[in-house]
């Protein structure tokens, strides 16, 4: 017998606190001229964001907050935050409606524990696939930071959220010194032009705290050069996908060095001692050279990338 899926309610439904509820704020800029309040739209969370009291109404932020919102608007992609539209709330003054993102930020979760290793290449991977997508359609982020990369509670997907740094050719304004000092290329901090290798910068301070083992990508992402850096986040991505050669070959010397323990170790067993303890002798051998094989496998089967 089936019994028809239905919803529950109570006095105090999930339905009925949406109906009357108003934005609540859910995050307020520490040191900047925004904060973030969470609404239900028609039975679906959004996150809007608002110039903090004191700056409403000042030309130069209205503007900047309107600059934000044409270059979300402007974006699609599966690890941006999406934009829906600019509102102007009760209370709130002028809004960008977005995607209301349900996860945490990377700085909370790295102020906890390091990911795995899979976890962590994944989120380097979706973070270069988002920036791949900016530079191509000529913007820059200019604060790409753990704290304005969202990840998911379900399916653990990162998301880039935050453009109220960014920049685009189209825009005059905003165009000096903005961003977070520790996560800022040094071209960034000084005011002078910047281009899409500031941005990799930044890419190689988040890689360097998700991948460790990933020194030489990092490191090539934050020299002071812009010259030195890699061209474009493709090449970066690139990097990260090349298999390593060293614990290939690491391991491919292993195996020759086990059959060939193998073969002269059995040789000299026939040769000098045909008594009744070969057995035991192989058996030995054959221990040892499957700690030597299983050593290899794992060396191949964790090979890392570069």
């Amino acid at each position: 017998m089936s019994e028809d899926s239905a919803f529950f309610s109570g006095p105090d439904s999930l339905a009925e606190r949406h109906e009357t509820a108003a934005p609540r704020l859910v995050h307020a800029s520490r040191n900047g001229w925004s904060e973030i309040h969470v609404i239900d739209r028609g039975g679906r969370l959004r996150a809007l964001k608002a110039l903090k009291p004191g700056f409403r109404g000042d030309a130069r932020y209205e503007t900047l907050l309107r600059k934000e919102y044409e270059i979300g608007y402007s974006l699609s992609h599966t690890s941006i935050c999406e934009v829906y539209g600019f509102v102007s709330e009760p209370g709130l003054g002028n809004c960008i409606e977005m995607e209301w993102i349900d996860g945490r930020s990377l700085a909370d979760i790295l102020a906890e524990r390091r990911p795995d290793k899979a976890t962590a290449r994944k989120w380097v991977l979706q973070l270069c696939d988002a920036l791949a997508y900016l530079h191509a359609k000529q913007i820059i982020h200019r604060d790409i930071k753990p704290a304005n990369l969202l990840v998911t509670h379900n399916g653990k997907n990162l998301k880039l959220i935050d453009f109220g740094c960014s920049d685009a050719d189209a825009f005059t304004v905003l165009k000096g010194p903005a961003g977070t000092a520790s996560f800022a290329a040094p071209e960034l901090r000084n005011g002078a032009d910047v281009d899409n290798r500031t941005d990799i910068w930044s890419l190689g301070k988040v890689i360097a705290l998700l991948l460790p083992g990933e020194k030489k990508t990092a490191a090539r992402c934050t020299r002071t050069a812009r010259e030195e850096r890699f061209t474009d986040v493709e090449q970066v991505r690139d990097a990260l996908l090349r298999p390593r050669r060293w614990p290939i070959l690491l391991a491919c010397t292993a195996l020759v060095a086990a059959a060939l323990y193998l073969f002269l170790h059995q040789t000299a067993v026939r040769t000098d001692d045909p008594a009744p303890e070969t057995p035991a002798a192989d058996s030995v051998d054959v221990e040892t050279v499957d700690e030597l094989f299983r050593q290899a496998t794992e060396m191949i089967e964790g090979a890392d990338v570069q």
